[in-house]
Formats: structure tokens, C-alpha cells, sequence
């Protein structure tokens, strides 16, 4: 069957710092996949949705198919901040696709990563959320965006060096030297920083953290500081969802290996690699929703 002839699936991995998107045939032949910005739905809804149309627009594009053709597709959403009421409701209402199916990102993540078996994931990337799931159950810390939650992500310890930041001006602590670097880079006036928070992203706060895990990795003292709090946090989420039980650990993000080596022995014995992606654990979602269309 030609490819404009048959229905689609585009499937939508989105996140703090980025949409990606794959497009493939109801069979999971891959056709064409392309990478665009931020989609967070609680950061900002209309820029998430301008977000995902674009990169969808050009993953049409690199398959050699008209953006007009979204009518014939199905379209499977894994994002953050889709779980907040109404917001997926929302973005259903402003994509046009045949079929659309919301869902968190958090659920493809645990697609892919443990396809139906049981264990723990801690997502570490720009946000955060740990699951763990074991004999039929699962139960879900955290994951709650940048404002109330997100604990140990790139954006939660971007938050803690300025906060800290703050405290080495105001005389509370000893400034380090990567104190004294973030108040440089807002030329020295806790004005700018708060300028500077009142708009921030995640993103825009997860940016503060290669520089913060590299001092740390210099024994810097506020950085020491922060990952250790950090650290004590992921310990509790991880003794609190009793993952040892599962007997596997997945440490995902940007962060995740970072972490991972600082475990305690015990969880440390039990990391694993994810069996898949995100994106992937997406397309494997959307074709057990629409997999009777395959069959017609």
C-alpha cells in the first residue's frame, strides 16, 4: 500500500528539553523521525503545541509526505505535564489527526524501559519521576514539575545552586568558587538573578547543571553540598517505593548515570540498562491501541 494511501502512527515523545518525533506504519516500520524544542504542557501549553507541530511538519517532511495529510494519521503524545487536568483535553483540541491518544511521558518511559516486567525506574533528566512496579502494582513518587517537585532533576539542582548562590552574597554560607562563578554570570546583582527566575524554564534552570556536577566532581563545597542533599532524596524516594524488592533498578536522563554512581552499593547492584527508549515504549503503545487497524 502506498504511504498516502494508508493510515500513520506518529508517535511523540516531548519533554523539558525536547520533542521527539517518529513516524511509522501500523506494522512499526520506521518511515522517518525528527527532533524539535521543549514541549512541556504546565511551561507553556501554546509554545508546547507550536513545538509539536513543527517537528512534526518535518518528520512529514523527511518521509517525503504533505503536512496536509494529518487527517488520514493517528497521533500517540507521551508528555510531561499531561497528566494535570485538562491539559490533554486541551491539546486534543488543537491538533487536527484522525485519532489522538494523550498520555504522560512518564508512561512511555516505563514502556520502554521495562516493557511489561516489573522493576523501578528514577527519571533524572530536566524533570523527574520514580515508579516502581511489582506483581500487578505500581505506585508513582514525585514527577510533580519544577514549581512543587521534579526532585534532583537538571532543573531542581539548577534551582538549589542560585538559591545557594544567593545565600553566599547575603553572607549565610562561605561562597566556592562555582558560587562566585553563577554570581559573575549575573553580574554580581542578585537583581538580575531574580529577573532571571521570574521567566525561567526548566530548562532554563537544568542549563545550570554540567557546571554544577563538574565542580562537584571537583570537590567544590556548595556543590558537594547540594548533590549530597540531593542524593539523601533519591535514596528516600528509592526506600520508599522498597524497589529492592523488584531486584532491578533503570537510572534514566541525562542524569541518571551521574547518580548512579553515587548510589548506595545496594541499589547499585541492581541498575540495569533500559530495554528500550522512550520513544520506542511510544510506538509500542500506539500499536496496541490501533494494531486492529493493521489487522483490516
Amino acid at each position: 500500500m502506498s504511504q498516502n494511501n494508508e493510515n500513520l502512527i506518529i508517535a511523540v515523545d516531548g519533554g523539558g528539553s525536547t520533542c521527539r518525533v517518529t513516524i511509522c506504519r501500523l506494522d512499526g516500520t520506521i518511515l522517518s523521525q525528527a527532533v524539535g524544542g521543549a514541549a512541556n504542557l504546565t511551561t507553556h501549553f501554546e509554545t508546547a503545541v507550536a513545538t509539536i507541530e513543527s517537528t512534526v511538519k518535518m518528520a512529514y517532511k523527511t518521509a517525503n509526505l504533505s503536512a496536509d495529510r494529518t487527517g488520514d494519521d493517528f497521533i500517540y503524545l507521551g508528555l510531561a505535564g499531561a497528566k494535570l487536568d485538562g491539559l490533554a483535553t486541551r491539546l486534543k483540541g488543537a491538533l487536527k489527526f484522525k485519532d489522538i491518544e494523550v498520555t504522560t511521558d512518564q508512561q512511555i518511559t516505563i514502556q520502554g524501559a521495562m516493557s511489561d516486567e516489573d522493576g523501578a525506574i528514577a527519571s533524572l533528566g530536566t524533570g523527574s519521576f520514580f515508579v516502581c512496579r511489582q506483581q500487578g502494582k505500581t505506585l508513582h513518587v514525585g514527577g510533580w514539575g519544577m514549581h512543587l517537585g521534579d526532585e534532583c532533576s537538571g532543573a531542581y539542582l539548577g534551582r538549589a545552586l542560585l538559591r545557594k548562590s544567593l545565600h553566599a552574597y547575603d553572607g549565610l554560607i562561605d561562597h566556592s568558587p562555582l558560587s562566585q562563578n553563577i554570581m559573575q554570570h549575573f553580574g554580581g546583582s542578585p537583581q538580575e538573578m531574580i529577573l532571571f527566575a521570574r521567566s525561567a524554564s526548566p530548562m532554563d534552570y537544568g542549563s545550570f547543571a554540567p557546571q554544577l556536577i563538574a565542580a562537584f566532581e571537583h570537590g567544590d563545597a556548595i556543590a558537594q553540598q547540594i548533590m549530597n542533599d540531593s542524593l539523601a532524596i533519591l535514596h528516600n524516594m528509592l526506600d520508599v517505593l522498597e524497589v529492592k524488592a523488584t531486584g532491578s533498578l533503570y537510572m534514566l536522563g541525562g542524569l541518571g548515570a551521574i547518580y548512579q554512581k553515587l548510589l548506595r552499593p545496594e541499589y547499585q547492584q541492581i541498575c540495569c540498562s533500559p530495554k528500550a527508549d522512550a520513544m520506542a515504549g511510544a510506538i509500542i503503545l500506539a500499536r496496541k491501541k490501533w494494531r486492529k487497524k493493521e489487522e483490516n
